[in-house]
């Protein structure tokens, strides 16, 4: 029992380490391997014309599938200053063989950077600080249409402040202040803006529940936003095993399983004496229970989610990022299909808790496949993931793989092309990296490649512009 406990920690510790470790990047990216690294590209972006987005190519059986790249808020929020910069970027993107964008919209400090009538407007993020004249959102959605490209808008969903700096909603709004995590630790209950990696909330609350589904609906009922093609959940997660321990959450965990918990929390798990670190844990008699009951709250928030984007736009598309080593029951992320019923043989899961699975209300997954190996079938390699991630989802969404580029030696071409030709989509994490280490020209080649394999060239079909 202890050795998986610390496998469970491990593979939380795996997580921090190799996925998106925290929502809110800094703008400068140190070079983590500088071999092989192009000279700065200065090569000339030629304008773009904008595509007819009903167009297919005589001949043609299936378009374009989206290849996208992600623009993180706070690790762009300087690049993206300005109008021209923007444009620039965008025009340079679709010449590279990009046809969509991911754009971070609601970044960790929990401030809007679309027009909110309850969220603040995010004017300084990661020390830097900008009072722009123009929708941010609006700007960047309106260019991308005219390049002819899909626009996704993502949001950090859970997370509310900057812990570094004690700012943002959680720390200055008392609605966030009031459904903050509070977590089990060596030292006791504590509130996560106490000793936690964030500043997150509480995803059993309907407080924050409420929260997600006004932000989507606002957005997506704006007329402003008509053209938007999606949303993506990002961080929709409890942020590790060791949250919520609240009031709340306990009333709704014992209303779950139907009975009192005698000894919280130590009937979920406790601390041996001398145990100092968070992760060292021993189980108790309802830790089982309560990791379903966690993936069971997050499967439900995705689930409101869905029908709030439906209500208002029923063609937009709801996806979710999350990491691809699977499963995930220390931040209760369930992404498999329902019927994925093989994932109830791990020690730590009852014999319902493939139930708690919610491929089936995303129209695609974003699998977060942010390996340093492409090819082959170990675990640590993207092939290895695309492949074993269809089993999971079952058919009962669309994939799409996704990799970072953090690195100047990583294979961007075969990755892009692998993505491409075997699932529904690629995303590829992030824009910052992307520039820090020129990857644009090992993109497009791979994208060429993967439209020579797969006989496509049409147009993606994205929503166009409504008529003024």
């Amino acid at each position: 029992m202890k050795k998986s406990v610390f496998a469970l920690a491990a593979a939380a510790a795996l997580v921090f380490a190799c996925g998106k470790p925290d929502p809110t990047p800094k703008p400068t990216i140190c070079p983590v391997d500088t071999t092989g690294v192009e000279p700065s590209d200065t090569t000339d972006v030629v304008d773009t014309t904008a595509v007819d987005p009903n167009y297919i190519a005589p001949g043609d059986t299936v378009r374009e599938k989206p290849l996208v790249m992600w623009i993180d808020a706070t690790a762009n929020f300087k690049l993206f200053e300005k109008k021209k910069d923007i444009y620039a970027i965008l025009k340079k993107a679709r010449e590279y063989g990009f046809n969509g964008i991911v754009v971070g919209v609601k970044p960790g400090n929990g401030r809007a950077l679309y027009e909110s009538e309850f969220l603040e407007p995010c004017v300084t993020l990661g020390g830097v600080t900008i009072e722009r004249d123009y929708d941010y959102l609006e700007y960047i959605l309106t260019k991308a249409k005219e390049l002819g490209m899909r626009v996704e808008a993502s949001a950090s969903v859970m997370v509310m402040g900057d812990k570094n700096t004690r700012t943002g909603a959680l720390y200055e709004d008392d609605y966030f202040k009031d459904i903050e995590c509070v977590e089990w630790l060596p030292s006791g209950l504590k509130k996560i803006s106490e000793e936690g990696q964030f500043g997150a909330i509480n995803p059993s609350h309907p407080k924050t529940v409420e929260y997600v589904k006004r932000m989507i609906t606002e957005m997506f009922s704006n007329p402003k936003y008509a053209a938007l093609d999606g949303f993506c959940l990002d961080y929709c997660r409890y942020m590790d095993a060791n949250s919520d321990f609240s009031d709340y959450s306990r009333a709704q965990f014992e209303e779950y399983i139907g009975q009192k918990v005698e000894n919280w929390p130590s009937d979920i798990y406790y601390y041996k004496e001398g145990v100092t670190a968070r992760s060292q844990y021993t189980p108790g008699p309802l830790y089982n229970q309560w990791i379903e009951w966690r993936a069971k709250v997050i499967h439900d928030v995705v689930a409101e989610c869905r029908a709030a984007l439906k209500a208002v736009r029923p063609d937009a598309d709801l996806s979710v990022w999350a990491a691809a080593w699977y499963p995930l029951p220390h931040t209760g992320q369930n992404w498999g299909s329902p019927n994925y019923t093989y994932v109830d043989n791990n020690w730590w899961a009852t014999k319902n808790y493939h139930t708690t699975g919610y491929a089936d209300q995303l129209d695609y997954f974003q699998l977060g496949a942010y390996y340093n190996k492409v090819m082959g079938f170990d675990p640590d390699c993207i092939q290895y993931s695309l492949s074993m991630s269809r089993q999971i989802l079952k058919g009962d969404c669309d994939m799409w793989g996704t990799f970072s580029v953090a690195s100047a030696t990583f294979d961007v071409e075969a990755a892009t092309k692998l993505c491409l030709v075997q699932t529904e989509g690629c995303m590829v994490f992030d824009l910052v990296h992307i520039g820090n280490f020129n990857h644009w020209r090992r993109i497009k080649a791979g994208a060429d490649a993967a439209w020579k394999e797969l006989g496509v060239n049409s147009p993606l079909l994205s929503t166009p512009m409504p008529q003024q």
